[in-house]
């Protein structure tokens, strides 16, 4: 008896350096058995976006008007591949734009909204995560907050209920009707050969779109591993094996993004490759442009490894270098000669310093604990309040959507999600957790400061389309933000054309919206209003505030009204440009224009 105990013991019960079936092969052959015309499919972003997915799919069906559906958070800059080749009848997102270095339109999905070459859901972050969630659950739906009182609630009417609480403690309530797409792919940091993946955190929208497809996933990752290497590693593995389909090893899969492994040791990182992906923003403005680069980068590179090649290794090996969490302070070295000490502020300086002076005194007037911004001048306001308020001692946590939470910017990169931000992170998560429950939750006690295209005269924002078919870009986490925090700030620069009596679209409803900040004013809704009034009026060095009051008046849609005591607003103090510019050295969001 004995005996069959040690054999037991010897021969069954150790664990094996590697299990589960072997489901490695080349990406393009896993696409060419699994991808077909006609199919739902879902570009998920657990830390790093599938790039040579991207890449490979446009190569294989680039001409052949395979008619699918795309399901993602953000169709940014290089998903205009996909666009541009005709390889999409419809979208289902929450963004479509360039993001860096600052967010705004991309023409070549203008120009197929305009013509009419592919159809488009609009969608809040949440929302989206929370339909994929429900179909990854099994249910029909799930509850939210969001959406409510947006543009998108009529438009959405298929997929989304409003019923009130049946419970009746959460008034009137949406429901998110689920989404399972047909096929899901994820660039991961490691897999096993059996494609259990894992993951560096934030994890941004998670694994439920993974875990709600249909079919399965196709996974890419850095680098295949032992089961081992994942047993040593299981708080990072998010993605079980029986849900995929094939795994296939590329280094540098998720190029142009930037590959964050913290927290895993032996994978290697690299950073974001910002001249490439400002090259082809570039070329997306003329057709002809963005098929030679097309030609140059995707048709000439027949796989992963021509592409590398084409890009050199001195280039590779610099972005792996950039990937240490201080790579920043060479980068600050490098643009530092850039700043000027004793330069003037102009317009966006003044209101970026203004909001940060508005955001100081909300939060110490409300006791919030929690900050969250949106990308651009309302982001800068939020790093710069964070700072200054911790020389005061006054603890305020920041979070960014992604599932960055309690971190501290570093200089050098205004962009909202740079990876020299997430050794700064107190915790790292992902969407759902920092926009429903950190911001929205029941015990929440959160700041929102939004930035946006238009807003009107009762705080609702506009950051989609014009319509009948002029796209902006999409809601992105805005939507959330203004349907959640406790008190919302935005910050508009003054124009016309941005501060309209009526958004032709509403992204986000102004109902928490209180503050307004413009490169002109303080606007306020006093006294319970729903409309805003000037309370301050934000001091140049060269007009009269009579002479600002004007000026903002014929640059207002509707008929403003001024408090009988709005104050004049001072210039930004040396201290507060100085710690503005070090945040945007070149000038992505400070740069003076409408």
């Amino acid at each position: 008896m004995e005996n069959v105990f040690q054999k037991i013991l010897t021969e069954i019960i150790p664990l094996r350096p590697s299990e589960g079936q072997n489901k490695v092969m080349p990406l393009n052959q896993a696409l060419r058995k699994y991808v077909e015309p006609g199919l739902t499919l879902h570009l998920g972003v657990a830390c790093i976006p599938p790039s040579a997915i991207i890449y490979e799919l446009t190569r294989l069906f680039r001409g052949r008007d395979p008619r699918f559906t795309l399901v993602a958070l953000g169709l940014t800059t290089l998903y205009s591949l996909w666009v541009h080749a005709g390889l999409l009848q419809k979208v289902i997102t929450t963004f479509m734009g360039d993001t860096y270095p600052s967010p705004g339109p991309n023409p070549i999905f203008q120009k197929a909204l305009r013509e009419d070459k592919i159809k488009v859901e609009h969608w809040s972050l949440l929302s989206l995560v929370q339909r994929l969630k429900a179909g990854a659950m099994g249910l029909g739906f799930l509850p939210t907050r969001s959406i409510l009182g947006s543009s998108m609630e009529s438009d959405n009417r298929e997929d989304f209920l409003v019923l009130e609480d049946p419970f009746g403690k959460s008034g009137r309530i949406g429901l998110l009707r689920s989404l399972n797409p047909d096929l899901s792919f994820y660039h991961g940091l490691a897999a096993d050969s059996q494609g259990n993946t894992l993951f560096a955190p934030p994890y941004a929208e998670n694994l439920y779109g993974a875990l709600a497809s249909k079919r399965g996933v196709i996974v890419t990752v850095e680098k295949i591993v032992s089961t081992d290497f994942l047993r040593a590693h299981s708080g990072h593995v998010r993605l079980p094996g029986y849900r995929v389909l094939s795994v296939s090893e590329v280094p540098f899969g998720g190029h142009p993004s930037g590959c964050n492994v913290h927290g895993v040791a032996g994978i290697q990182g690299y950073s974001v490759d910002n001249p490439f992906v400002l090259e082809l923003r570039k070329a997306c403005k003329r057709r002809e442009t963005l098929d030679l680069w097309m030609d140059e980068w995707v048709s000439a590179c027949s796989d992963q490894p021509a592409y590398l090649k084409k890009l050199g290794e001195e280039r590779l090996t610099t972005l792996k270098e950039k990937s240490h969490p201080d790579s920043w302070r060479d980068e600050l070295e490098t643009v530092r000669p850039q700043i000027r000490e004793d330069e003037s502020a102009n317009a966006m300086e003044r209101m970026v310093v203004v909001a940060t002076r508005e955001i100081i005194s909300r939060v110490k007037q409300n006791n919030y604990r929690t900050l969250l911004a949106g990308i651009g001048a309302s982001n800068l306001a939020a790093w710069l309040a964070t700072y200054l308020l911790r020389q005061e001692g006054y603890e305020i946590d920041v979070m960014a959507e992604i599932g960055f939470f309690g971190y501290l910017p570093r200089p050098a990169d205004p962009f909202i999600f740079n990876f020299s931000n997430i050794p700064t992170c107190k915790m790292l998560t992902d969407i759902p957790e920092v926009l429903g429950l950190l911001m929205s939750g029941e015990n929440q006690s959160c700041l929102g400061a939004l930035s946006a295209a238009q807003v009107d005269r009762f705080g609702n924002l506009n950051s989609t389309i014009i319509p009948p078919n002029l796209l902006i870009t999409g809601s992105g986490g805005a939507n959330d933000v203004a349907s959640g925090a406790s008190e919302v700030l935005v910050v508009v620069p003054h124009s016309p054309l941005r501060f309209v009596t009526q958004v032709p679209y509403i992204t986000a409803p102004g109902h928490r919206v209180k503050t307004l900040v413009s490169t002109l004013g303080l606007f306020e809704k006093m006294y319970d209003q729903k409309e805003f009034s000037l309370t301050g009026v934000i001091q140049d060095g060269k007009s009269t505030p009579d002479e600002t009051i004007r000026s903002i008046k014929a640059q207002c849609s509707w008929d403003l009204k001024i408090a009988p005591n709005s104050m004049t607003i001072g210039l930004p103090t040396a201290e507060e440009l100085a710690l503005l510019r070090l945040f945007d050295p070149q000038k992505f969001f400070l740069t003076e224009s409408t």
